[in-house]
């Protein structure tokens, strides 16, 4: 999950996605018992982790950028008053390599983008065939910091419940076109990663 903001406009809002993003576990259903009997859900790790280029890190922003966007499965991508040359080359990165886009417009005191004419949401106007914007891109969605992250998480949830779905289906493609062999070589793969 990869986090893109201006990092000074949209410092606490980045922390606290992060927070919440890297809270989320996954437990598998099958269960272990403690001493007194009590089934115990067994922790399989993160379900999804946040990515955040910070400055300071060793390498130049370009390959920091490019590295952390190839790990990732998502784009969450927030834009507000201040125009972000390295949130564009994300944006930028990130459609290129073809990753689902997640784009927020929100600014302090909450206000839609009717009628502003800045180089942001100019730059928003020109993605709109391509993507859907949020956040107060239209219609003010959110007041508070805390809204904006409820849509987000939101939002979250539902995309990469799209990717199960996709995953499913591309496997299910798959097992049907794939040879016998390779088909027992996958289910022994599988059993060895998830028993």
């Amino acid at each position: 999950m990869f986090i893109s903001s201006d990092s000074e406009e949209f410092a606490e809002l980045r922390n606290q996605l992060q927070r919440y993003i890297d809270a989320e576990y996954m437990y598998n259903d099958e269960r272990t018992h403690d001493e007194d009997e009590n089934a115990v859900f067994v922790h399989q790790g993160k379900i999804m982790k946040a990515i955040l280029v910070e400055r300071g890190s060793a390498e130049s922003f370009e390959e920091a950028m490019k590295n952390d966007l190839d790990k990732s499965q998502i784009y969450v991508g927030i834009f507000g008053k201040r125009d972000s040359e390295p949130t564009r080359k994300e944006y930028d990165y990130a459609r290129q390599k073809g990753l689902p886009l997640l784009v927020y417009y929100f600014t302090v005191p909450a206000r839609s983008a009717k009628g502003v004419h800045s180089k942001v949401v100019r730059f928003l106007a020109a993605q709109t065939k391509q993507v859907r914007i949020r956040g107060n891109y239209r219609k003010i969605e959110a007041r508070t910091l805390t809204d904006l992250i409820d849509i987000i998480l939101s939002d979250l949830t539902c995309k990469v419940a799209d990717i199960v779905r996709e995953a499913i289906a591309m496997r299910q493609m798959l097992v049907e076109k794939a040879p016998v062999g390779v088909i027992g070589a996958v289910q022994r793969v599988r059993k060895t990663v998830f028993d």
